[in-house]
């Protein structure tokens, strides 16, 4: 072959060399920009600093990616899509509540939901009256639906698991504030509050309850009625140094809450016969000693009133007529009878039936 023929052949081969460098440069620059997109670029859409995502439990990564451009969280889903795909993201199933933050990359978010690196919950769970409050309060700050968690609530058999009965579960809530996630289960949540509530009980407060001859359900029994019978978080130790006064002598507790829970009705504005001969092992007008269990779930500081009451000798209590929301205390059936007449006619004054 002369020199001629074999010019054009390596032209030829040398332009192919270098229309097929620049096809891959080309899809190597490609590359390396979707490289970039995916772990440097931001790929958030929003303009505050930080924004939560809540995402309901078994949510699949297409609900995901849907909330997210829905929300408008992310600038480009479609990036988002062909990354969880290649990465198996898409196959998985997400659930919780995550901080996504300004200037986070597509890699990172992604991270972040798989690993679920959750930001928690501050529960704050209520000194409330009944499981149907509770349930209700606690379902609008969790992912958990409120007729779930009142079943497991009013179910003897989820007492039984955490060695209460049904009468004397409400003891085992302890109101206050708990880091929880925003998924959690109700199972994991009871659980969680049994913790707090052997926490709560520690040496010190047990001991308190001992030396007043008490168990702890019975401490959040009283403070139960002690909270129903206030209106000033100070009167508490007091009251319930009147209430223990009378346990201590074997007298009736005659605690008002207790006939209004009996008629089931606390909003009873005035007790009268009807409600105190009520028929119920909670009316403690019927019946001596403290009823089977908390009448509400008390409070941390009616509890510790409990543990921690006022030294006084006082039998007696009645509402001050001035409608204070105070008390007037006593030491004789007599000096209260003088009481309650004055709170009776007062009553009757304003026609408070």
């Amino acid at each position: 072959m002369t020199t001629k023929h074999k010019r054009p052949a390596r032209k030829k081969w040398l332009l192919f060399a270098l229309l097929t460098a620049i096809i891959l440069l080309a899809a190597g620059g490609v590359f390396i920009y979707k490289f970039y997109d995916i772990y440097f670029r931001s790929s958030t859409d929003f303009e505050e600093k930080e924004r939560l995502l809540c995402i309901p439990p078994n949510s699949s990564f297409d609900q995901v990616a849907t909330l997210l451009e829905r929300e408008n969280m992310i600038s480009d889903v479609h990036l988002l899509r062909a990354f969880a795909k290649l990465k198996g993201y898409d196959t998985k199933t997400y659930s919780g509540r995550y901080t996504i933050s300004r200037g986070m990359s597509l890699r990172s978010l992604m991270v972040r939901l798989v690993s679920r690196q959750q930001t928690p919950v501050q529960l704050v769970v209520p000194s409330v009256r009944t499981p149907q409050e509770l349930a209700g309060r606690i379902a609008k700050q969790l992912a958990l639906d409120s007729a779930e968690l009142i079943g497991y609530l009013s179910d003897a058999r989820t007492a039984q698991q955490y060695n209460f009965t049904l009468e004397e579960f409400p003891a085992m809530f302890v109101p206050n504030t708990y880091e929880v996630y925003w998924d959690t289960t109700p199972e994991k949540l009871l659980a969680r509050l049994n913790k707090e509530y052997a926490h709560f009980w520690n040496a010190k407060r047990s001991a308190q309850a001992q030396k007043l001859g008490l168990s702890k359900v019975e401490v959040a029994t009283l403070a139960s009625i002690i909270q129903e019978e206030v209106l000033h978080e100070t009167e508490l130790p007091k009251i319930a140094r009147v209430y223990l006064n009378r346990l201590r002598i074997d007298m009736p507790l005659q605690a008002c809450p207790t006939a209004k829970f009996a008629a089931g009705d606390m909003t009873i504005s005035r007790v009268l016969q009807m409600h105190t001969q009520i028929d119920s092992p909670y009316n403690t007008y019927k019946h001596k000693g403290l009823p089977p269990g908390p009448i509400r779930y008390p409070s941390i500081v009616a509890l510790n009133a409990v543990l921690e009451p006022d030294d006084n000798d006082y039998l007696f209590f009645c509402a001050k007529a001035d409608f204070s929301g105070y008390h007037n205390f006593s030491r004789t059936g007599a000096q209260h009878a003088q009481y309650a007449r004055e709170y009776q006619r007062e009553l009757n004054r304003r026609g408070i039936k």
